[in-house]
């Protein structure tokens, strides 16, 4: 039999409180979800590709800037057009697959949790995820990520649970193998490396090699087979070369082949992306591996101690594969995965470690559960020590805040909402110093996780886009009004390209040259040109194109080592606050 505890989900009131912590977290996450800033570069890829479905019947083949797209399979399109679809074609509609499986997952990671521990740090589990930052923050993107980490979760849970009942229940290896393929559709091979190899590290760390042989896996393929190549097969009856050279190419021989050098990126990713529940983490790693506690005995050289305390980490980790803490080795293997995979890959982006969010989040869940049951756990020296960095890191921040809101509110209307925000962090920072100074880790847990998923909320919805004034919205909100469907130009200007595309959900053009322009123009198509006033002047004055709106952006300004001092005097502020420039709207027609 299975060692993993086989637990009932909690009681009726810590069901009552996951329903309203749900319910709140769904609140928050779309919370002003269409608001740019903060967006991802590549939201463009599905918010257009998806609209492009939609208008052209075409449900198979993305279509991204009037190309084909294979980058990633079919499933997340489908999931962007299905909400289009339903709620109409907006941002918020394109997002809301993302915020709806990042609540799902916080349903999911309780489930798992009390399957794997016990129903307190199910509970635990489910308040501290979305208070990370990575997964909060992904759930309100429309990128394929939080619906990869989401198949990689319920793929494991329904593992955990065939493993419970001896591997004699067929349908939980079945819905295990259909989750690796309903991620593989939503982005590919990491859905099955990820999980894969957590269950194969997890069998043969345990000692459990034989039952590999009962994971079902000739019908598991079967499964996969059938999830999978249906699209495949579609598209390379469709495309045929064009289709097999991007997959051999781009997607294995691109990812797999290249010159970035090894680094431990995903480890600072880790630890900043998951702040301050990472501090937790962190002590909970160094606890469970032997780093802490360790008797120094008077009269032994450095030498000795080092070896001592390699003998002592040796020891821990050997026992944290004993039947007893199986549990804890499934979540550490878990996230060793993720880590691993990613190193070896050298492909850097954070949020391809979304994936690890809930096995930290169970790990960081499972210290508090511990220490709510023994109080005297929370006295110890690794344990103090970060309440006093998330006490003052929340009081730094909330300082900052309102100095910055103050100095801002000399110029400018602040939204409430926004001035909530040093409030809100205060209260947090008073909150972990009564709570850990009385010894009521569950308070700690759910004032924490409430304070946090409160500012980001703020951050994404009030304060980002408040602090970036000027993301070509008027402009968006123009074209979409026009249901202008032509190309959509940028002349030099960066990033606003990509806003203008999620915003619009149409092709824009990034221009350097005013003979491309010109080319444009012979075209004899209606076109948009978005473009710099000192610009327009330069090149585009005696063109024919036409003011149709204008607006502002911010001016980057350039502040030498000399000048920074001069920063904080209020006549200073006030004109690096000002400094914007004119941008047009321009269009041929």
């Amino acid at each position: 039999m299975s060692n993993l505890p086989i637990v009932s989900v909690g009681k009726p009131a810590e069901k009552l409180l996951i329903l309203f912590w749900l319910a709140f977290c769904f609140l928050a996450l779309i919370y002003k979800l269409g608001e740019v800033p903060p967006y991802h570069a590549d939201e463009n890829f599905y918010v257009e590709s998806s609209l492009n479905m939609v208008e052209s019947g075409d449900y198979l083949t993305p279509i991204y800037h009037g190309k084909k797209r294979f980058a990633k399979p079919v499933l997340y399109y489908w999931m962007v057009v299905s909400s289009y679809k339903i709620f109409g074609v907006s941002l918020t509609s394109a997002r809301l697959p993302s915020a709806l499986l990042g609540v799902f997952s916080i349903g999911l990671v309780y489930f798992l949790a009390c399957r794997l521990f016990d129903s307190r740090v199910g509970l635990f589990s489910a308040f501290i995820l979305p208070s990370m930052y990575l997964h909060f923050q992904i759930s309100r993107w429309s990128t394929t990520d939080m619906a990869l980490s989401f198949f990689i979760l319920l793929a494991l849970y329904f593992f955990v649970l065939l493993f419970q009942t001896n591997f004699q229940k067929s349908n939980y290896a079945y819905l295990f193998y259909l989750c690796l393929g309903l991620g593989f559709m939503v982005k590919g091979p990491p859905a099955i490396i990820i999980p894969g190899l957590t269950v194969l590290g997890f069998l043969f760390a345990t000692g459990r090699k034989k039952w590999i042989t009962e994971l079902r896996i000739g019908s598991g393929l079967t499964i996969l087979f059938i999830t999978i190549l249906p699209w495949f097969a579609a598209m390379i009856w469709m495309h045929g070369e064009e289709f097999k050279n991007h997959i051999l190419g781009a997607e294995l021989k691109g990812r797999l082949i290249h010159d970035t050098p090894f680094s431990f990126y995903y480890l600072g990713v880790l630890f900043r992306y998951q702040l301050p529940w990472s501090l937790f983490f962190i002590f909970a790693v160094l606890k469970q591996f032997g780093f802490l506690g360790l008797a120094i005995e008077r009269g032994n050289s450095f030498i000795e101690q080092i070896k001592g305390l390699g003998i002592n980490v040796g020891k821990q980790t050997k026992r944290l594969f004993n039947k007893e803490n199986e549990s804890v080795a499934f979540c550490y293997i878990w996230i060793f995965v993720c880590l691993i995979m990613f190193m070896l890959l050298r492909i850097e982006h954070s949020r391809y470690l979304l994936p690890s969010c809930p096995a930290i989040a169970m790990l960081t869940a499972r210290i508090f559960a511990s220490a709510e049951k023994i109080p005297g756990e929370l006295d110890e020296l690794g344990f103090r020590a970060t309440f006093y960095i998330t006490f003052f890191i929340l009081l730094v921040f909330s300082i900052l805040a309102g100095v910055g809101i103050l100095i801002s509110s000399l110029e400018f209307s602040i939204p409430f909402e926004i001035s909530l925000l040093p409030v809100i962090l205060i209260a947090g920072a008073a909150a972990i110093f009564l709570f850990s100074r009385l010894r009521l880790a569950s308070r700690i847990v759910f004032s924490l996780a409430l304070v946090l998923t409160l500012t980001f909320a703020i951050l994404s919805g009030d304060t980002l886009p408040f602090v970036s004034r000027y993301p070509m919205k008027a402009f968006s909100g123009y074209i979409n009004q026009e249901n202008f469907k032509g190309p959509i130009t940028v002349f030099r200007l960066g990033s606003h390209r990509a806003r203008l595309g999620i915003l619009t959900g149409r092709t824009v053009v990034k221009l350097y040259d005013p003979i491309q322009v010109r080319e444009f123009l012979k075209a004899g198509q209606k076109f948009y040109l978005i473009v710099r006033e000192t610009d327009w002047l330069e090149n585009f004055s005696k063109s024919g194109l036409k003011i149709v709106m204008q607006d502002q952006i911010g001016k980057k300004t350039q502040i030498n080592s000399g000048e920074i001092l001069d920063v904080i005097k209020i006549e200073k502020l006030r004109k690096l606050l000002n400094s914007t420039e004119t941008i047009y709207l321009m269009s041929n027609k």
